[in-house]
């Protein structure tokens, strides 16, 4: 009897000493902060900003829009519509998404641009939410490399549009295209990111260059503005 008791005494020492060194379970991580609607004004780049991604000077902005386009009765393949157009209602389709910001900036501001942008940002109710529109858009995409657009307007067709190949990541997207038009040849990037609930979406054209990587280094710029990133 004195002898159970004994090791008694020492398994409950032991367990003292074990429970005395464990350290608390470390708390899982906080989910990511949502973007508001009011905080998308603020992470559009500014002309100056633009200006420095572009490698250009002078950009002009032209006013803010927070309604999405329609071109569908042009386009109406929505796998090429998501790159030809920044946010398009056939895409982004009329729910799940919150709010948007678009502007448009061109230097010289005139017809005769020698470098376009167009830089929007959308958010959405939850990141699961921006992730479904960032994986299904990644699909589309894929589907519309190294495709011919022809489009007619009026009985007058538009512009030759061909995109290239499509570069992917777990966050991003990015496909070159051309297009012909009177004044010459545009070069163009299309690029899309998710971050949380929010979705970049840019487009950046240039006459001067045959290759432009400008939309993709907008979309980093404005990514780096959203609430709770460092500043650009």
């Amino acid at each position: 009897m004195r002898f159970s008791t004994g090791l008694l005494a020492l398994a409950a020492a032991t367990a003292l000493t074990a429970s005395a060194c464990s350290s608390p379970a470390a708390a899982p991580p906080a989910p990511p902060e949502l973007v508001p609607a009011n905080a998308l004004d603020g992470v559009l780049l500014s002309a100056d900003q633009v200006d420095a991604a572009t490698g250009t000077t002078g950009m002009t902005a032209h006013p803010r829009v927070d309604v999405m386009s329609d071109h569908r009765n042009l386009l109406p393949n929505l796998n090429c519509l998501g790159i030809w157009q920044v946010n398009e209602a056939g895409v982004y389709g009329k729910d799940g998404w919150i709010a948007l910001r678009q502007e448009l900036l061109r230097s010289p501001d005139t017809d005769a641009w020698r470098t376009l942008v167009v830089q929007s940002v959308v958010n959405y109710p939850s990141t699961d939410a921006a992730r479904e529109f960032f994986t299904q858009s990644a699909d589309r995409w894929s589907k519309c490399t190294n495709h011919n657009v022809n489009i007619t307007l009026n009985d007058k067709p538009l512009p030759k549009w061909r995109s290239g190949e499509l570069t992917k990541t777990d966050t991003t997207l990015a496909i070159p295209f051309t297009r012909a038009e009177a004044t010459g040849l545009a070069s163009c990037q299309r690029a899309l990111a998710v971050d949380d609930n929010v979705i970049v979406d840019v487009q950046a054209c240039s006459r001067d260059s045959g290759t432009v990587t400008a939309a993709a280094a907008v979309a980093d710029a404005i990514t780096a503005k959203l609430p709770g990133r460092a500043s650009s």
